[in-house]
């Protein structure tokens, strides 16, 4: 009779870890691995050719509905880097946590194959779609003034006409995103460099908007119009320099 009470203890105890893992589990919408890339739509439409000065130009306000949310409904954060310390030219993944902080069910792009996505008018004039892009700044040495924006690649697109391609996130829902990064500038022209640190500081940003593409007759508008951009929190992380290759012995 004595056993009872233990094995009693041990159901509650597997029976309260169970709901925990499912509440926990109950609180992350989904999770996106971004790590093997993703694909941003291509242009389908052009001017025809028989246009021998064809003209080309930049709209800020594209036609069609946006998703226009309160960007303060949510909170980007750095969950941890794999290898936790940075090497510097090295690779590195990173997960980050997309989380609605709101009141309100906030819808974010889902898709990672931006070709699933891009929708033509009806008259076939233009093409559309909404993205949130994600990146990384690094920024390390004694005063850690201007970051470094690294060689990272990842986003998530969605059809501003179709509800269904977006990820509804409720109120204290969020989603969890893997991204591939390297430890070095991915500019042309970088106006800083990272350097050894074990105080570095890493953010990320997440830029979202949609992108149109219209084409009439001779004329070729491209637009953007952002929806919302988000940085996250400062990630303090250790950067190194590049460990030595080990090299095959020879006799």
């Amino acid at each position: 009779m004595r056993g009872k009470p233990n094995v009693v203890l041990l159901l509650c105890i597997a029976s309260g870890g169970g709901l925990f893992a499912t509440t926990a589990a109950a609180q992350m919408a989904a999770f996106r691995d971004l790590t093997q890339g993703s694909r941003v739509p291509t242009e389908h439409l052009s001017v025809a050719q028989s246009c021998q000065t064809p003209n080309s130009s930049i709209d800020n306000s594209p036609s069609g509905a946006l998703n226009n949310q309160d960007s303060k409904a949510l909170q980007l954060t750095i969950l941890e880097t794999s290898p936790a310390k940075l090497e510097i030219g090295n690779d590195f993944n990173a997960n980050v946590r997309l989380k609605n902080v709101g009141t309100n069910p906030v819808l974010v792009p889902a898709v990672a194959d931006g070709e699933r996505v891009l929708r033509t008018s009806s008259d076939g004039t233009e093409e559309k779609y909404e993205v949130g892009d994600i990146s990384f700044r690094l920024a390390t040495g004694k005063k850690r003034g201007i970051p470094v924006y690294l060689d990272s690649g990842g986003a998530l697109f969605a059809d501003p006409d179709d509800k269904k391609s977006y990820l509804s996130l409720a109120p204290g829902r969020w989603l969890d995103i893997k991204i591939h990064a390297k430890a070095e500038c991915g500019l042309q022209n970088c106006v800083a460099h990272i350097q050894p640190d074990q105080k570095a500081v890493l953010t990320a940003w997440w830029y979202e908007r949609v992108l149109t593409h219209r084409v009439d007759g001779c004329r070729e508008i491209h637009g953007s119009v952002e929806v919302r951009q988000l940085d996250s929190a400062p990630f303090t992380i250790e950067v190194r320099e590049p460990s030595p290759k080990m090299t095959a012995w020879k006799r």
